[in-house]
């Protein structure tokens, strides 16, 4: 049985969860910020997402893209640069960038066959 205050405890994780998600901050970050581990803000933020109304979801979906955008962006930029350390940071920045779209927008999944 829940235990009174104890929902509404969780509403107010999420929702905090959710703001620093939209602010920004990667997992890691997130789970710097509110001293848990790596897994406990992973776990926050999907229930946090899984509560929200479709249309929320989906306007954090774009968000999301655009930051990676951003990202690649950047990337691209330093990419260029003569030093070749430089090059291949940013080759591996662009490398993640595209893994969390493909985990974003679920092309990372092979599609079902057709019978």
């Amino acid at each position: 049985m829940t235990q009174p205050g104890e929902r509404a405890a969780r509403r107010a994780r999420a929702a905090e969860v959710l703001d620093l998600h939209a602010g920004g901050l990667s997992l890691l970050g997130i789970a710097a910020r509110l001293a848990i581990t790596p897994t406990q803000a992973q776990r926050r933020l999907a229930d946090a997402i899984a509560t929200l109304p479709a249309s929320d979801v989906d306007e954090l979906r774009a968000t999301s893209e655009l930051r990676l955008d951003r990202a690649a962006e950047t990337f691209a930029e330093l990419a260029k640069d003569p030093d070749p350390r430089i090059r291949l940071q940013a080759t591996n920045g662009l490398v993640g960038v595209e893994r969390d779209r493909a985990r974003l927008l679920g092309t990372w999944q092979r599609p079902e066959k057709d019978d």
